[in-house]
């Protein structure tokens, strides 16, 4: 599986099967690079609500007409049928006007999609979600990079912080070969 970065809000990934891995970029960016490499986007898989993954969602799932796959506890305010909990993340989905998608999939922790396996790594928010195939991780921002080397996201961004720490942990005691994280550069582990 080859995978393709995408710059946006966050960062977002294409992958050579067909997966966009979250949607804080816009649509004519995506388009872009999976044309670059001969790709249709089946799936756009969402790792959490956080605006900066999600604010794109519903114009890409239109123009592509690709199934969005969400975690289910994050699921009703990606749906547009609750806001997030908290402040600042509140306050940023309510002032960037975040068009609500319908989730076509509700993942847990266990669950496949296309040979990628939904892994709950809750604690940036209630249901943050990395996923994982053939070792290749897409963590969202459950685990950040720094300089390649892999950190926790600021507290404040945290909905509990001490479960954005256990799942840090968990996430690594997996040891994937490569770390596809949403903000930073991917994490390359030696085998």
């Amino acid at each position: 599986m080859e995978v393709y970065f995408v710059k946006g809000m966050s960062n977002s990934y294409i992958t050579s099967d067909g997966v966009l891995i979250d949607a804080g970029v816009k649509l004519n960016d995506v388009v872009k690079v999976a044309e670059q490499h001969g790709i249709k986007i089946r799936y756009l898989f969402i790792t959490h609500y956080h605006v900066d993954h999600t604010r794109y969602a519903a114009d890409i799932a239109k123009a592509l007409g690709c199934a969005v796959v969400v975690p289910e506890l994050d699921s009703d305010v990606v749906e547009g049928r609750s806001r997030p909990p908290g402040g600042l993340a509140g306050l940023l989905h309510s002032l960037m006007r975040v068009k609500p998608v319908k989730a076509d999939v509700k993942v847990k922790d266990g669950d496949e999609v296309e040979g990628y396996r939904a892994l709950a790594a809750p604690g940036h928010t209630p249901g943050s979600t990395a996923y994982v195939k053939e070792g290749a991780m897409f963590s969202g921002d459950a685990v950040l990079s720094s300089n390649g080397r892999p950190v926790l996201p600021p507290k404040r961004y945290n909905f509990d912080q001490h479960r954005a720490e256990e799942s840090f942990r968990k996430l690594l005691d997996l040891k994937p070969k490569v770390i596809y994280p949403g903000h930073g550069t991917p994490i390359k582990f030696m085998p």
